[in-house]
């Protein structure tokens, strides 16, 4: 967009972490990365019980008055205005449900436009949120969305709903993907791999255990490998259940990797995975951005039929839907593609082109300016500090 438009990227980090190099936004000259602290039980265990202390009395007060404050949504709030008041922007674009009140106080306080990135489908998140929780965010939503010059969604799906869901105009569907990968590994010669990976690897609403049961009848030369955090536990539910079935020998563990080499570590793989369950609307709209990174790899794509994930599908013709929580249903999709060459082939090709095509970074980026630069033209020319750089 041009060394006239500064960013100001504030993201959160415990106290006392070191930052992490992002590839991304290494030699970037009109960039500025500011770090919002917030307390964690390792970092500063009395300001984070203070914090969930303020957190109980907020809630207590939305739920007998419907006063919603940042705070009650999320202890990593709480300073966050104030950093982004601080950033005296002119636009303040907002990622994740924890963020938008604290952007839109700044920007009604700094005279500036907000837009919102709903990277979810944050009212109804399943198992992972509260029943309070789930009618703060939609109360926020309701008060806030309409206010937003631009919306962001991670689907067409989530976009629709939205609209629907609170009369707003129909957000812009980002598909969060990978940019071009030129070159890719060699995937191994016999066997079928499978392929999963999250944030964190653990039994859940993710159905892992799905593809555990499913193992069980297929033929040993099928291998399951994860990737990702392990859980609080160190991953002792998860290897105890796996122990169970038998399956120790079949199943790898792979280490977390550098967002950047995402597309590479799938792609030593033959088939990715994407088992969520249906119970919540998030699932059922929303779309990971690891069936992107399979695409990009080369994997063929096996999916629960929910309407986000199937909608890639059908668009990519890059693999195979199945019905959410059954594991037989999932046995004979990977037997197909284990027993019939040709058609994992296919898929696997019809995924690359896709992700050439139209699945990638490159090509989203030009969607977002073009509606960017439409939205925010007028006000780049009558800016009150014409030698002044805008700041996002």
């Amino acid at each position: 967009m041009g060394n006239d438009v500064s960013v100001i990227f504030l993201d959160s980090a415990p106290i006392g972490a070191n930052r992490r190099p992002v590839k991304l936004l290494d030699g970037v000259a009109n960039l500025e990365w500011r770090t919002h602290y917030f307390a964690t039980r390792a970092s500063s265990a009395i300001r984070l019980a203070w914090d969930r202390m303020r957190r109980l009395c907020l809630q207590a007060r939305f739920a007998a008055t419907g006063v919603l404050s940042a705070g009650a949504l999320s202890t990593r709030a709480f300073g966050l205005e104030r950093a982004l008041f601080e950033a005296d922007a002119d636009i303040y674009l907002a990622h994740n449900s924890e963020t938008l009140l604290p952007a839109y106080n700044a920007a009604r306080r700094r005279a500036a436009q907000l837009m919102f990135d709903s990277m979810e489908f944050h009212s109804d998140m399943g198992e992972e949120q509260s029943a309070l929780e789930q009618r703060m965010t939609r109360e926020l939503e309701k008060a806030v969305l309409l206010k937003c010059r631009l919306i962001l969604a991670s689907s067409a799906q989530v976009a629709d709903a939205l609209a629907q869901e609170y009369g707003i105009p129909r957000p812009l569907p980002l598909d969060n993907v990978p940019p071009i990968e030129p070159e890719l590994p060699v995937k191994p010669a016999s066997g079928l791999a499978l392929y999963w990976r999250n944030s964190v690897v653990a039994l859940g609403h993710r159905g892992l255990d799905e593809v555990f049961v499913a193992l069980t009848s297929l033929p040993v030369d099928v291998t399951l490998h994860l990737q990702g955090r392990m859980p609080l536990d160190g991953g002792a539910r998860l290897k105890s259940r796996i122990a169970e079935l038998r399956l120790t020998p079949r199943v790898v563990f792979h280490p977390p990797y550098a967002p950047e080499d995402a597309v590479k570590e799938a792609a030593r793989h033959h088939v990715g995975l994407c088992l969520e369950r249906k119970g919540c609307r998030n699932h059922e709209l929303t779309t990971s951005n690891k069936i992107f990174d399979y695409h990009m790899a080369g994997l063929v794509v096996v999916a629960s039929d929910l309407p986000g994930l199937r909608g890639v599908l059908e668009r990519s013709h890059g693999g195979l839907l199945f019905r959410p929580g059954s594991p037989k249903d999932l046995v004979e999709r990977i037997s197909r593609l284990r027993d019939d060459a040709n058609l994992r082939q296919t898929l696997a090709r019809n995924a690359r082109e896709f992700a050439l095509c139209e699945g990638n970074r490159e090509r989203e980026r030009e969607k977002f300016v073009a509606v960017f630069e439409e939205i925010c033209g007028q006000q780049r020319k009558n800016l009150e500090r014409p030698d002044t750089a805008d700041e996002l």
